[in-house]
């Protein structure tokens, strides 16, 4: 089974950070929350920590885990975290950058419209989501 992360920064202004994909191919030219593969040596959270480090630049981040998304293939781990003061930089190919949550561009993948403003809400949630896909 293929393990991933993927995490939501919210700043103070009503912003998330995303990065526009250029891989795998279904996602390419589609905004995603910004994450990768979890290594075999790692654990969701140190693998969240290093993939937000290696592509937008940006550490010491208190990220919380509040949803796993289950497929068939794969597993994907949902980290949300907030800060005042971080700055995002495109540190790959991949540009990063900050998005108005109320006002999504159309070329967010869609589970983005639900998996964002689940990762915005205050409330502690702990979510597990089974979906029955080959991909993430």
């Amino acid at each position: 089974m293929n393990k991933y992360v993927v995490g939501f920064l919210f700043d103070t202004r009503g912003r998330v950070a995303l990065i526009t994909k250029n891989r795998p191919a279904w996602q390419k030219g589609r905004l995603n929350g910004i994450g990768g593969h979890i290594e075999n040596d790692e654990t969701p959270e140190q693998a969240m920590v290093r993939e937000f480090r290696e592509e937008a630049g940006c550490d010491g981040l208190a990220w919380r885990q509040y949803c796993v998304v289950r497929g068939n293939v794969y597993e994907l781990n949902v980290f949300t975290a907030r800060s005042e003061l971080a700055e995002i930089r495109s540190t790959t190919d991949e540009m990063v950058g900050w998005y108005s949550i109320d006002r999504l561009p159309d070329n967010v993948l869609p589970n983005l419209r639900w998996l964002i403003p689940m990762a915005d809400y205050e409330l502690p949630i702990k979510a597990e989501i089974v979906h029955e896909s080959e991909t993430c």
